[in-house]
């Protein structure tokens, strides 16, 4: 059973829908990537998932029995819900007791997350004193001290410091692992998007993809490999033959597109290694796709996979 279903929501601000005809479900035990570029509709749909914002139309539902979002899910926003005149350490402390997590537990993580997210410095130090940076960081603290079933964060990882990052993700799969917690990450930054199991492509409001990283990259087309130090001027129409493709030329370089470049790269190197100087791969990025997306230069795709990292 899903711990979080929504059924095509739509939220009309304005006279404009900002988000339409969305529908989505969220596993137990599952980290899902919201991808999209500014006013794609994440924000939105970050405040929708919590419980923040009611939708125009469609539904939410939480658990097997319809929780209601303040029993299920805790959110780190854009706009921090941490009080300004509290310090970092009470505005924990009180988080913690607000979701009834017990005393000798919220000790022990209010602990480990003031180290995890770089804040042990600033413990004692009021909202109002922190930097931007902190004050981010302190957000993401707040969500993850309520110990909720299911965390939603808008976008805050994107520009945390990437040694930050690394440590947070690692202990996003312990949880995942060991407590079955899920997690819904809105980001723009294809950095962060590749570390789900699952990304849901937002485009102008509507879902444009739901699946693997490695699938939503193909929408931007074939890899591409580049050879150089070339031995001999023959080797371009071996390879062009070999591979049944069409290869370009400049200043030297040799470039075509393929499919499954990784394995071709293989593939060349162990029949032509000793006659190529250079081969250089390059695989189209999440951003590449969501550009292609952006321009509507493809039709929507729509993949429905499985599966976490």
């Amino acid at each position: 059973m899903a711990i979080l279903s929504a059924q095509n929501i739509s939220l009309r601000i304005g006279g404009k829908y900002a988000l339409w005809d969305v529908s989505l479900e969220i596993d137990h035990g599952e980290i899902v990537g919201v991808f999209g570029r500014s006013d794609s509709g994440k924000t939105v749909l970050a405040r929708i998932l919590s419980g923040l914002d009611e939708p125009t139309s469609g539904t939410v539902t939480f658990g097997a029995d319809s929780a209601d979002a303040a029993k299920c899910v805790s959110a780190a926003l854009s706009i921090p819900a941490a009080a300004p005149e509290l310090t970092v350490y009470e505005n924990l402390e009180m988080f913690a007791s607000l979701w009834g997590v017990p005393r000798k537990k919220r000790g022990r993580e209010i602990a480990y997350l003031l180290e995890l997210l770089s804040l042990v410095e600033q413990r004692s130090r009021k909202v109002s004193e922190l930097s931007s940076g902190a004050r981010i960081r302190l957000e993401i603290a707040r969500a993850l001290v309520a110990d909720a079933p299911l965390t939603v964060i808008d976008s805050l990882l994107d520009s945390l410091d990437p040694c930050v990052r690394e440590k947070l993700w690692e202990y996003f799969l312990t949880l995942r692992r060991n407590e079955r917690k899920s997690f819904v990450i809105m980001s723009s930054s294809s950095r962060v998007a590749e570390l789900c199991g699952r990304i849901i492509a937002l485009n102008n409001g509507r879902i444009a993809y739901v699946g693997r990283p490695d699938d939503f990259r193909c929408i931007a087309g074939d890899d591409m490999i580049v050879l150089g130090d070339l031995t001999n001027s023959a080797l371009r129409n071996r390879i062009a033959e070999r591979l049944s493709v069409v290869i370009q030329e400049e200043e030297g370089f040799l470039s075509f597109r393929i499919a499954n470049g990784d394995r071709v790269v293989s593939d060349l190197l162990a029949e032509f290694g000793s006659e190529v100087g250079c081969v250089y791969l390059k695989r189209p990025t999440l951003d590449d796709a969501l550009d292609v997306l952006s321009s509507g230069s493809t039709s929507i795709t729509a993949t429905l996979v499985d599966g976490n990292r």
